[in-house]
């Protein structure tokens, strides 16, 4: 049976909007997330913009594992975060990667999507999509 013209167009731009926007960390879309990143946060807070720079941080420099996006005021305050960090407003991901730190420094400094980027001396990096700064 063929779908009725106006059905097939919602579909496909469903699946477009989907695909898109990052929406694939929406429960039942998983199957369209394919990049080499591993999530032990909240994924489905980060914007498309952050998730796109560290599907392209996988694609260059090899597996990446998120380990911090959404904090709430207290477990920012126990991890030393700033008052008005981006983390609580879901727009801050720190991740590790292997490689080297002043090439992936580099390459995030490169990305449009990035404003405020770091390396820390524990081995992970935060980037947020606030103004253009690190620290």
């Amino acid at each position: 049976m063929a779908y009725p013209r106006r059905l097939r167009a919602i579909i496909v731009s469903v699946f477009l909007v989907a695909t898109l926007t990052g929406c694939s960390s929406i429960p039942g879309f998983g199957w369209l997330d394919r990049s080499n990143i591993t999530w032990e946060d909240t994924k489905w807070c980060v914007p498309g913009s952050l998730k796109r720079v560290l599907t392209r941080v996988a694609d260059r420099y090899g597996h990446v594992t998120v380990t911090s996006t959404r904090r709430w005021w207290l477990e920012n305050w126990w991890k030393g975060g700033a008052p008005h960090s981006l983390h609580r407003s879901c727009r801050a991901v720190d991740f590790n990667v292997a490689g080297n730190p002043r090439s992936v420094v580099a390459f995030l400094r490169a990305q449009r999507e990035v404003g405020g980027y770091k390396h820390y001396s524990g081995g992970h990096y935060h980037i947020d999509n606030g103004r253009r700064r690190t620290w």
